[in-house]
């Protein structure tokens, strides 16, 4: 366990530069530390609970109150204005580039792009699976590192994409199962957007997909090799990408793809 004198420090700084950490001390301080919000006045037990729970995701993240003192242009602030207590465009850690957390935006955090890592943050503070699904993968493929700012923006990306993959193939095997037709949603929510200036809307008939819901080995087997080029190869993936956008109308569900779609593509990258 860190020293007082340091536990003190981190909460302190935590407050200084992030106005949700600050928001949640305060609210953990009122609902279990009889009110006293001055870490000097805790023990190292109670200090690195809280660290421990706040960065673990154990603890629901409170937004900051945009009346309360210290996020307008005070010293210590954001420097926004006093009734939003943060710049156009949401708070500093929910942006990317160099800006990252840090009194005033100019001190960026180590690693991966500081949104990303933010993003990672958010997820594992509101969700057990989020933080789950996180961990694993970084076991599986980043080296036990759970850091999500010490892993650069590619790894990150491909965390994101892989779990929006995993719940999108869920959702569309529950989906069919209930009998919810997908392509007739989506063809009505196509038809209700405005037509592209200079030609017509939509595809052509003959790019038009036929979706397919089966789940017989043999196509199962050729969702898996898409899937498995997707996660290991990034030129694979952009490739995927391209084709379900340019022939499959935006379709880069591999489950939802007949078999004759999935091959076509598969031999196109040499792996048929």
């Amino acid at each position: 366990m860190a020293d007082r004198a340091s536990l003190v420090e981190q909460v302190k700084g935590m407050q200084r530069s992030d106005p949700y950490g600050r928001q949640t001390w305060q609210d953990y301080c009122e609902a279990h530390l009889g009110g006293i919000k001055d870490p000097n006045r805790h023990d190292e037990g109670t200090l690195s609970t809280f660290l421990g729970l706040y960065n673990s995701g154990g603890l629901p993240v409170s937004a900051p109150r945009p009346q309360e003192k210290g996020y307008g242009g005070g010293k210590g602030g954001w420097g926004g204005p006093p009734s939003m207590g943060w710049e156009k465009g949401g708070p500093p850690s929910w942006r990317g580039g160099g800006g990252g957390m840090g009194m005033g935006g100019g001190m960026g955090m180590m690693g991966g792009a500081p949104g990303l890592g933010d993003f990672v943050k958010t997820g594992q503070r509101q969700s057990k699976h989020w933080t789950n699904a996180w961990q694993t993968y970084c076991a599986l493929y980043g080296g036990g590192v759970n850091d999500p700012f010490k892993h650069d923006e590619s790894f990150t990306k491909g965390f994101i994409d892989y779990v929006g993959e995993i719940a999108a193939n869920g959702l569309s095997a529950l989906a069919s199962s209930q009998g919810i037709n997908l392509d007739e949603i989506q063809a009505q929510s196509t038809a209700k957007r405005p037509m592209a200036l200079g030609g017509g809307g939509g595809y052509p008939p003959a790019k038009q997909p036929r979706m397919d819901y089966s789940t017989d080995s043999e196509k199962m087997g050729l969702v898996d090799k898409v899937k498995h080029l997707q996660r290991t190869n990034m030129s694979a993936k952009e490739a995927w990408w391209s084709y379900c956008d340019n022939q499959c109308n935006g379709m880069r569900d591999p489950m939802r793809h007949d078999a004759a779609s999935l091959e076509a593509w598969l031999a196109s990258q040499g792996a048929a």
